[in-house]
C-alpha cells in the first residue's frame, strides 16, 4: 500500500509539472519572435553633406490622446508595457546608461549606475520625518512611486538638410522622462537614443486601432506617431522657452520655431 501511494503521488506531482501555462491570446506566440528583434538601421549622414541644422527639444504629454500609449499600463501585462518602465527594465539589465541632468546642460556627460539613478530619484515627503512604530522615519516617497509621476517625455534632436539628398530629414539623439507632480516639472535623467532603440524594439506599445498589427516604441517614435511641442531651439542664451515667454506666448513661440524650420526648408525649392 505505501509504495502504491508513493507511485501515485509522484503520477500526480508528474501530471502537475508537465502543466502549460495556458494562452491569453491567440497571439501569444509573437512575443517570443519580438523578443529577437532589432531595430531598423538609421540611415548614413555624411557630415560634409549637412549644409544646415538646428538642435530642438520637444516635449511628450502623456496626457494627449494620441500619447496616452506612452503612459499605460500603469501595471505591466503579459504583453504591454508602459514607456518609463521599459525603460527601466533597460537601465536594470545594464542595457541602457542613464546621465545626469546637469543644471542648464543638455549634453550627456555624467553616466549614472542603477543606485545612482534610483537615488537621485527618490524624493524626501512633507513632512521630511514621519513616526512609525513609536520611531521617527525618514518620509521617503520611494522610486518606484514616483515613476508613476512621469507623464511627460523629452526628446532632443536634430533637424538638418542633406545636400547631397536633398531631404529635410531629423534625427532623435536622446529621450529625457519628466515628472510632473506637486513640486513641478522635473527631468530624472538623459537616455542616448542609438543605445535604448535595442530595448525599445523588442518593445510592445498598443494600438488602439488594432492589436493584431503590433508596434514598438521605436516605431512609434521613428515613425512619429505622437504629438508633441517644442521646448527650446539652440540659442545664444542656452534658455527654454518657459524663461522668457508664458502661457499662450510659450504656445505661439513654439509654432513659431516650428513654422521657422518648415518655411526654411520651402525656401531651398523654386516652383
Amino acid at each position: 500500500m505505501l509504495i502504491l501511494a508513493m507511485l501515485c503521488s509522484s503520477v500526480v506531482l508528474a501530471q502537475t509539472t508537465d502543466v502549460k501555462a495556458p494562452k491569453n491570446s491567440i497571439l501569444s506566440g509573437q512575443q517570443e519572435i519580438m523578443n529577437e528583434k532589432t531595430p531598423s538601421p538609421l540611415p548614413f549622414i555624411d557630415e560634409s553633406n549637412v549644409m544646415w541644422k538646428k538642435t530642438v527639444i520637444r516635449e511628450i504629454d502623456f496626457r494627449q490622446k494620441i500619447n496616452q500609449v506612452f503612459y499605460y499600463p500603469i501595471n505591466p501585462t503579459e504583453d504591454w508595457r508602459n514607456f518609463i518602465t521599459v525603460i527601466y527594465d533597460g537601465i536594470q539589465s545594464g542595457e541602457i546608461t542613464p546621465y545626469r541632468v546637469e543644471n542648464n546642460i543638455d549634453d550627456m556627460v555624467t553616466p549614472l549606475t542603477l543606485a545612482d539613478f534610483e537615488k537621485e530619484n527618490t524624493k524626501i515627503g512633507d513632512p521630511p520625518v514621519i513616526w512609525k512604530d513609536g520611531e521617527e522615519v525618514p518620509n521617503e516617497i520611494i522610486f518606484k512611486d514616483r515613476m508613476l509621476n512621469v507623464t511627460r517625455l523629452r526628446i532632443k534632436e536634430d533637424w538638418y538638410f542633406d545636400k547631397k539628398l536633398s531631404q529635410f530629414l531629423v534625427r532623435i539623439i536622446a529621450l529625457s522622462p519628466v515628472v510632473a507632480d506637486e513640486d513641478g516639472i522635473s527631468q530624472t535623467c538623459w537616455i542616448p537614443y542609438e543605445e535604448s532603440r535595442a530595448v525599445l524594439a523588442r518593445a510592445f506599445a498598443f494600438n488602439r486601432n488594432n492589436s493584431a498589427q503590433r508596434r514598438t516604441y521605436d516605431e512609434i517614435l521613428q515613425k512619429r506617431i505622437f504629438d508633441s511641442y517644442i521646448v527650446k531651439e539652440e540659442n545664444v542664451y542656452d534658455r527654454y522657452i518657459n524663461s522668457y515667454a508664458f502661457n499662450i506666448d510659450a504656445l505661439y513661440e513654439s509654432e513659431r520655431i516650428k513654422n521657422e524650420m518648415f518655411d526654411f526648408e520651402q525656401s531651398l525649392w523654386e516652383y
